[in-house]
């Protein structure tokens, strides 16, 4: 046999400088970058794959270079030849070598499926993740604190998840949230799949001659840090009526965005156009839960002629021609513009309100040239029961005659003039009740003409009710600052019953109830602006939630419980659960696997494992184990019952509050893995309890598919069909029936 000679090292230094010499060719400004970084292209690829093993399908090779503020970084991206096998990502900082960037995506091997047993625990999924941080960032570990992940839901419907471990840095003690690492770690084959590292290069500040605790929270109290308002949850809360529910919240909106600054005790001035960097959900500089006010971008659907026809019979509405007389009373349309459709809607957050959109056109627009001082476009919306025009939007040509000269001639006060004016006339009762919101997003006076006044300027009046803010109501105006005419006008107010603020909390006691549940702590934080694009370093006190909890930016007005961004509160949230009366229990693992995917919580921290379970109980878990998983609104029951009918889990109106028996647990169990057709089937089935010439033949199947696969606990030598059944026989066949189902 003839043995192939191995090639001596100079051929393969040979060999891999030639391959680094093709990426330069191939990439001209990756050569270019090789000059100044400190690190070359080739150092940062021998590094990765030092640390990490790229699949070897991934033959394809992208590299680029970036100098992004304070930090020049290499990026690898490997791919397969058709692109279709996944990718390797990672960067590398250019001066010091690190890998602060490791992303690897793998399309799912769909034939193989990974058992039970082969899934590891989150704490081997930690000593990795430990290992690979010890290893890529030897000099960080002495300033990194790990973030709790106790709460972190673990599902039992999938093949494979992902555990996430973060650190966060503290520098003399003093928390960093935005600097820190995250490694994500497969639960199947415990490997690697992301690494982020977030280190800021600036000098922090010393944390020296800073005020105390108290004076900063001082400071948030008298800066009126939390603002009384009321909101419409993004869930859409509906009465019976089918209308929207207001909530009234106490909510943190202040331009310091909380901060405090920790020498002064003021609120720390961010000014406009700032950015912060760091690892999301760190537990100190969050991203801030917002609650969307604004109006539902999907219009309802358009009702047919038949419905219109039956609307205009029995409400009364307003026939189009009155509809458009109203418009014509507060907009000019030019004989020139063509009537292109007409519309009859419901009203979003107003369903027993019906509009009229109208949509004007200038025929022949793109072919011919437009007419000076004419709109093009028109848009309007007419209430059709009240007769109100509820907006409209108009849209004229530039100038042909002066291209690039505008020259604005109402300045930011003079165009506010025009525009209260105008909404004293069309809403001279409602205007009264608005003052007038700094809104980022709308206010933003662009662009400029040529003397540098915007030419165009927003204003956004939002609504008050009994003196407190309603920014999802309001009226928007646009004043086109060049011809001095008002070019758009929105208004947005519903119909709705508001919860009395009597009985609210002070706002002296919304601090004391925010702070209790997100203390002030003396941080650093890093904000970039125009200015400072590489970030500046603050020391401040900052609101911090506790660890391992949610974060929230609004509390309920009167009992100060802090609220998700669908105005439910917190503590009903799903989180992984450790029951405290369930250790050398016969069914330990699986309740406390339940209590990992966040199931089995209504008793908080004890599971209570010898206690009957309801019906609605064991269904709302069956949910919220699989369709609903990490559902953070909790379920009403009659939502419970109806989605359950609509899986096929139950039939007719069971009663919630009923003991679940051993054998409706069977069925369930069957009927959650769809092998209700196999279990239908009669006279095939044996079961091995004394009491099988007993059990109806309609449900021996459904018990014989159950018991042999291993999903009921009968201790005893007959099944007992009608046995109520405990929480801890119903967790034990819930786990072990997803188990089998996965």
């Amino acid at each position: 046999m003839q043995v192939r000679k191995k090639p001596p090292r100079r051929y393969y230094r040979l060999a891999g400088w030639l391959l680094v010499i093709s990426w330069l060719i191939c990439f001209p400004a990756v050569a270019g970058a090789a000059d100044t970084a400190q690190v070359s292209l080739e150092q940062a690829i021998r590094t990765v794959k030092a640390n990490f093993t790229i699949p070897a399908t991934y033959a394809n090779l992208e590299t680029s270079y970036h100098h992004n503020n304070d930090r020049q970084i290499w990026s690898l991206n490997w791919r397969s030849p058709d692109g279709n096998q996944g990718y390797f990502q990672a960067e590398v900082d250019a001066e010091t070598g690190e890998i602060i960037q490791m992303n690897i995506w793998q399309p799912a091997d769909q034939p193989a499926k990974t058992p039970p047993a082969a899934i590891r625990s989150k704490a081997e999924a930690r000593q990795t993740a430990t290992r690979m941080l010890n290893r890529l960032a030897p000099a960080r570990v002495a300033e990194l604190v790990p973030i709790p992940d106790d709460s972190q839901l673990v599902p039992l419907t999938r093949n494979q998840h992902t555990y996430t471990f973060r650190w966060q840095r503290a520098a003399g003690g003093v928390p960093f949230a935005q600097d820190g690492v995250q490694i994500d770690v497969r639960s199947d084959n415990n490997a690697v799949i992301r690494y982020v590292l977030n280190w800021t290069k600036t000098t922090l500040p010393p944390a020296t001659g800073t005020i105390n605790p108290e004076i900063a929270r001082q400071g948030f109290n008298a800066a009126g840090m939390l603002e009384a308002r009321y909101i419409l949850p993004s869930t859409g809360r509906q009465n019976p009526g089918g209308k929207l529910r207001p909530q009234l919240v106490y909510q943190l909106d202040h331009p310091s965005q909380g901060y405090i600054d920790a020498r002064t005790g003021k609120p720390l001035d961010l000014g406009s156009d700032v950015w912060f960097d760091g690892i999301g959900g760190m537990g100190g500089a969050e991203a801030m839960a917002t609650v969307n006010d604004k109006r539902a971008a999907d219009p309802m659907p358009p009702l047919s002629p038949e419905e219109l026809r039956e609307i205009e019979q029995t409400a009364k509405l307003l026939p189009q021609e009155a509809a458009i007389k109203a418009v014509k009373k507060w907009v000019t349309i030019p004989a020139n513009l063509e009537l292109r459709y007409a519309t009859l809607n419901p009203e979003w957050g107003s369903p027993d309100i019906r509009a009229w959109n109208f949509s004007w056109q200038r025929p022949g627009l793109k072919t011919t040239p437009p007419e000076p001082n004419l709109p093009e476009y028109i848009h309007a919306r007419v209430n059709a029961v009240t007769g109100e025009v509820i907006e409209f939007s108009l849209s004229y040509p530039s100038d042909p005659q002066k291209p690039g000269k505008i020259t604005a001639t109402l300045d930011r006060e003079a165009a506010q003039r025009l525009a209260e004016d105008f909404l004293r006339q069309i809403q001279p009762q409602r205007f009264p009740q608005t003052t007038l919101a700094k809104d980022p997003d709308f206010d933003r006076p662009l662009p400029t003409g040529e003397d540098e006044l915007p030419i165009r300027q927003n204003f956004n009046y939002q609504r008050l009710v009994d003196g407190i803010l309603f920014p999802a109501n309001g009226i928007r105006v646009t004043v086109d600052a060049v011809s001095g005419r008002i070019t758009s006008y929105s208004l947005q107010w519903f119909n709705l019953e508001f919860p009395a603020p009597a009985g609210m909390l002070t706002p002296e006691q919304a601090v004391d109830r925010f702070l209790d549940y997100r203390p002030l702590t003396l941080s650093y934080i890093q904000v970039r602006d125009k200015i400072a694009p590489t970030g500046k370093v603050y020391l401040v006190y900052q609101p911090v939630k506790r660890p391992d909890t949610r974060t929230s930016n609004q509390i309920d007005a009167f009992s100060g419980q802090p609220l998700d961004y669908r105005g439910n509160p917190l503590n009903t949230m799903p989180q992984a659960r450790h029951f405290t009366d369930v250790t050398g229990h016969w069914a330990e693992k699986e309740i406390n696997l339940g209590g990992q995917a966040g199931l089995f919580g209504e008793f908080g921290d004890t599971f209570q494992p010898e206690e009957t379970i309801t019906t609605i109980s064991l269904l709302r878990n069956m949910l919220l184990a699989g369709p609903r998983f990490g559902e953070q609104a909790p379920l009403p029951d009659q939502e419970v019952l109806d989605q359950a009918r609509q899986l096929g889990w139950v039939t007719g109106n069971p009663a919630p509050d009923a003991a679940v028996s051993r054998e409706t647990l069977a069925i369930l169990m069957v009927r959650l893995i769809n092998l209700e057709p196999a279990a239908r089937i009669t006279g095939i089935y044996q079961v091995p309890f004394s009491d099988a010439g007993s059990l109806p033949p309609e449900t021996t199947g459904y018990i014989a598919l159950a018991w042999g696969l291993k999903i009921l606990h009968v201790p005893g030598p007959s099944f007992v069909a009608d046995q109520p059944v405990t929480r801890a026989e119903a967790a034990y066949a819930l786990v072990r029936t997803l188990m089998a189902k996965r």
